[in-house]
């Protein structure tokens, strides 16, 4: 997935190893149920929980994930915003993991288009809005 691929990896895992000093806890089901993550994520986390396999998303997948972060308020996802509001701001596999995850989907299953690299970039402001946060 190339070179962008791995320096978004890298700050992820800077920003996972931030929000571990949030000691926040992964998502409960009913948490994840209640939650507006799109279904194929859900899924994924909930065979995470159960420790079984999960199932590939459909080919759709890449823009049901387009529509989840366009629909973000930019509050959420901004440097000195809310950040830490969302549901999958925590550390581990109910986490920004997801995040990753459903980009790697986006790009195997869905065809790495422009919609893919502009979901790079707003990934991309999430983490380093994590990682400006000062309680962490």
């Amino acid at each position: 997935m190339g070179a962008e691929w791995q320096a978004l990896a890298s700050l992820w895992l800077r920003a996972e190893k931030a929000l571990f000093r949030s000691c926040r806890t992964d998502l409960s089901f009913d948490d994840v149920r209640k939650s507006g993550i799109p279904e194929e994520w859900k899924d994924w986390i909930y065979a995470k929980l159960m420790k079984t396999d999960a199932q590939r998303p459909s080919e759709s997948f890449g823009k049901t994930f387009t529509n989840y972060l366009g629909g973000l308020p930019s509050r959420a996802v901004e440097i000195g915003g809310a950040v830490m509001d969302n549901i999958w701001c925590r550390p581990g596999k109910t986490g920004i993991l997801g995040l990753m995850l459903c980009l790697y989907w986006q790009g195997e299953y869905s065809g790495a288009g422009n919609e893919w690299k502009v979901n790079m970039q707003c990934v991309e402001g999430i983490f380093n809005a994590i990682l400006a946060e000062p309680e962490l």
